[in-house]
């Protein structure tokens, strides 16, 4: 991507060419996107301003690397068929069982012999179709050497029906062929398990050869024990007990399970997906009858099963099947989530790592995490949504009744709270305005540029996902590209995972939330698919965001923010406050001349439009024009009554303040700048520039510059000028410097050197400047109530006479917050993006460069002391002298 430098240093020397005006463009790539013709109200009256108050210089390109590799066929490749060898040599597979160790399989007891006694020998994997050699490429089959049943299994019955079956020698680990994991929890989330097997289709139907899939629904016990015959309750004396799993398909068309075969979930980690077994099939009826079967759940036997392997030889201990341990034992042979899957065939599968449903992230820098001063908690975040503001949920405001103290952010700095707002209708332990926003005690101390996480303002999300934050372990959630296996490493990370939206029909949450009505305060989002255990902890008060491009320009957005979501909203749904149902009171905070416009509003007559003579609502002549057009501050004109004309985007503005750009007061000369300069040939940028100097022992120091204005007239800083008339101006614009004498100057009346208020001043010169290529002159910027989104600070460089960096307005309330004096209407307030701090001298000069070509004089620098740590800039807005400008121009 061509990168645009910020900071443009202009060499003005006899060995520059014309030609210095096109390689200045290529250096800064200037075209009409990167200086927009965008304006910036001088007032905020909004909190949908974020793309303009933290405008964004440079643009920022999207990269999205697709990754391809060839995988076989691995869904299954812990699922083998157990067969019994006949006399004539073919085999008959009549069950099911899982790898769960090189040369273990688990199945059930009643597999372990057939109706005849016998004991099976043979068990097969890496083959999904079983009477076909088309796929055999990937088939190992292995010899049964030892049968164990659980001790307490009883042909006569359905209890403790689990076994293991020890193999000949250890499988060869493949794609195809690899152990699963065992789901050790006693709770069962999952709303829907998988069943596999080569089952029977149908009632009296063939057994089909190809391994077919079953989605199944967990359901009550209770619920079972009331399904079965007496001929099948004989078998369950004693009912169905926590040892068995009820599980139900009701679409009533699928097939029925292989005896032994896995009941099994899908869980993710690594941008992969491992298969957990819940449970082993027992016993069920026939398909097609919506009847629910019942299942053997592992959990209960895992002492069990792990000592019986130790006694065998395998290396297996207590930690083996502990969730994260097994999952990452094998990522590097497992399937990857179908989220990031591009295209898939037996023999290659592309993917796309950008669509990963989580990430590690060293840490976003619009996030802060929230502390008290006893570290009574560490679960609360907040996002920055300005330069001294945290918006959180309330939820995070309190632990035993004690606020938090400060905020830790870019991960080393810190911030102490000043204040902290509660939403009103806040109460603890309800999902309800459950928002907060937290003052600090000074300005974070944020990277230049940087730029806060702006606003949404609609119900409405234009995106079906959104980014969430969570923390987690670095191994689990480490992306697999190369399909190598993962060292473990334990150390937390923080994360971000993509969540899609839900709506209030189809939104699940936790248990003790399930019934929660939910509301348009409220937004549900998160993943179908369930994670490893110990993957991802939801951060609390962390933003649902996502980037969005504004003209061109990508800025993070916040549209929620997270109240609560067990694994970070995988498997059951998070839920967040949606900043648009909150946006009234969020205003009410930060904006202290809110108030509510649907209560102030006073519509003259409707069939007034644009340019109608009407009545303020304090009884002044006015004329209808647009809000942006009229130059009486917004809060004098809600003060005095505000009336619209039609709508509330066009107001009656008195006829005085209106239409300053026309006003009878302005200089003809001044008027007509725009049309000259567009007529005239223009050379060098700095053509209508002048240096100001005084003459010491014959030699001219110059320390100020001006804008040339009319062919006898120059602006320039009051404060520049000090209190001895400048002798000479030399024309910067001229590859031969050419110097003119000064005649006077003339500082305004009411400049006040100590507030830096009224800072301007009028040079005039004895001889006139004609206009030609390389003299022209500056527009003045006469917009009382908007300037340009984009300027350009010119300023003195110590190698060269002239530098400029690109600037950007903010409001005066911004600069007001960290500047010693008071900010005047008459001054505006910009910010840079390359500098933390204030460095200003009363030669700098605030310009604007219209795309049609002429070049408008915005603002002059209002001198600083020195380089200070003031944060903004501040400078004299020429709009509002141009009344004297013109009254005192030759």
């Amino acid at each position: 991507m061509k990168t645009v430098p910020l900071i443009v240093k202009f060499f003005l020397f006899c060995c520059i060419s014309c030609a210095f005006t096109q390689d200045a463009e290529e250096m800064l790539d200037i075209d009409e996107e990167i200086i927009p013709n965008q304006m910036f109200p001088n007032e905020r009256t909004t909190l949908d301003d974020c793309h303009l108050r933290f405008y964004k210089l440079l643009k920022e390109g999207e990269v999205k690397p697709a990754f391809g590799m060839p995988v076989p066929l691995k869904e299954f490749a812990h699922m083998g068929a157990i067969g019994w060898t006949q006399s004539h040599g073919s085999i008959l597979w009549q069950c099911g069982g899982t790898l769960i160790w090189d040369n273990f399989v688990l199945t059930a007891a009643h597999c372990a012999v057939d109706a005849s006694n016998q004991a099976p020998d043979v068990a097969r994997f890496g083959d999904i179709d079983l009477f076909s050699a088309d796929d055999d490429m990937y088939a190992q089959q292995l010899k049964i050497v030892e049968i164990i049943r659980h001790p307490e299994h009883r042909f006569a019955g359905y209890y403790h029906d689990i076994a293991l079956m020890r193999l000949e020698k250890n499988v060869r680990l493949h794609d195809t062929v690899a152990p699963a994991c065992l789901w050790l929890d006693d709770e069962i989330r999952f709303r829907q398990l998988e069943a596999t097997g080569w089952g029977k289709t149908g009632f009296a139907e063939e057994q089909t050869p190809i391994l077919l899939k079953v989605i199944l629904k967990p359901m009550p016990n209770e619920r079972c024990d009331d399904v079965y015959n007496q001929e099948t309750t004989r078998k369950l004396r004693n009912g169905l007990q926590e040892q068995h799993l009820c599980a139900v398909d009701d679409r009533m068309d699928t097939c029925e399970g292989d005896s032994g075969g896995p009941l099994q979930t899908k869980l993710l980690h690594n941008s992969k997906v491992t298969p957990f077994i819940v449970a082993i099939t027992s016993f069920g009826s026939a398909c097609g009858t919506s009847t629910p079967g019942v299942y053997t759940r592992v959990a209960p036997y895992h002492d069990w099963i792990v000592s019986t392997m130790q006694k065998k030889g395998a290396k297996v201990d207590e930690n083996t099947y502990n969730a994260t341990n097994c999952a990452l034992r094998y990522a590097h042979l497992r399937e990857y989530d179908d989220a990031i899957i591009m295209e898939k065939t037996i023999e290659f599968t592309s993917y796309n790592s950008d669509l990963a449903r989580i990430n590690i992230i060293e840490y976003e820098n619009h996030l802060v995490e929230i502390y008290w001063e006893n570290d009574t908690r560490d679960d609360c975040h907040g996002v920055i949504v300005d330069e001294d503001t945290i918006l959180t949920i309330a939820d995070c405001t309190h632990s035993n009744g004690v606020p938090p103290a400060y905020v830790t952010y870019l991960g080393e700095k810190s911030m102490p709270i000043a204040k902290i707002h509660i939403h009103p209708g806040y109460s603890r332990n309800q999902p309800h305005n459950n928002i907060a926003i937290l003052k600090m005690e000074a300005f974070l101390d944020l990277p230049i540029p940087f730029q806060p996480s702006c606003l949404w303002h609609d119900h409405e999300i234009p995106y079906s996902t959104l980014r969430g934050f969570g923390y987690g372990r670095t191994d689990i959630n480490s992306f697999d590209y190369y399909n190598t296996p993962i060292a473990h490493d334990a150390t937390p990370t923080f994360l971000t995972m993509s969540s899609t939206i839900f709506n209030e029909s189809n939104c699940v949450l936790p248990g003790k939330y399930s019934t929660l009505q939910l509301s348009r305060e409220h937004l549900c989002a998160g993943n179908d698919i369930f994670l490893v255990p110990e993957s991802c902890r939801l951060l609390l008060g962390t933003p649902l965001d996502e980037y969005k491009y504004i003209n061109d320009r990508k800025y993070h957005v916040t549209f929620a923010l997270s109240q609560f979501g067990r694994d970070c909203g995988f498997g059951e749904y998070l839920l967040a406050t949606r900043l648009a149902s909150q946006m009234e009171w969020i205003k009410s905070v930060l904006l202290p001349t809110y108030q509510d416009t649907n209560s102030a509003l006073t519509f003259v007559d409707r069939d007034l439009q644009e340019g109608s003579r009407c009545e303020t609502g304090s009884g002044m002549e006015g004329r209808c024009v647009p809000i942006r057009a009229c130059s009486v501050p917004w809060r004098e004109l809600r003060s005095s009554g505000t009336a619209f004309c039609s709508s509330s985007s066009v107001i009656c503005c008195p006829v005085t303040t209106s239409n300053n750009t026309g006003s009878n007061r302005i200089h003809p000369e001044l008027l007509a700048c725009p049309a000259l300069v567009r007529e005239k040939p223009r050379g060098l940028p700095f053509s209508s520039m002048v240096q100001i100097g005084w003459m010491v022992k014959g030699r001219g120091q110059f320390r100020c510059f001006g804008s040339i204005i009319t062919k006898f007239t120059v602006v320039t800083s009051a404060s520049c000028l000090g209190r001895v008339v400048p002798q000479v101006v030399e024309l910067l614009g001229e590859v031969q410097k050419n110097s003119f004498q000064v005649d006077s100057m003339l500082k305004h009346p009411e400049y006040n050197e100590t507030q830096n208020t009224n800072d301007i001043a009028l040079v005039k010169l004895r001889k006139a400047l004609t206009w030609g290529e390389h003299v022209f002159p500056t527009c003045l910027w006469t917009n009382l109530t908007h300037v340009p989104l984009v300027m350009n600070m010119i300023f003195p460089d110590s190698t060269h006479p002239v530098a400029f960096e690109q600037v950007t307005p903010m409001y005066n309330t911004d600069c007001q917050r960290t500047h010693p004096l008071t900010v005047q209407r008459s001054q505006i307030c910009v910010r840079s993006y390359v500098r933390p701090n204030t460095c200003v001298t009363g030669a700098d000069q605030l310009r604007w460069d219209s795309p049609t070509g002429e070049s408008y004089l915005v603002g002059m620098a209002v001198k600083a002391p020195a380089c200070v740590n003031w944060r903004y800039m501040v400078f004299t807005r020429v709009s509002s002298f141009v009344d004297w400008i013109s009254d005192n121009v030759r």
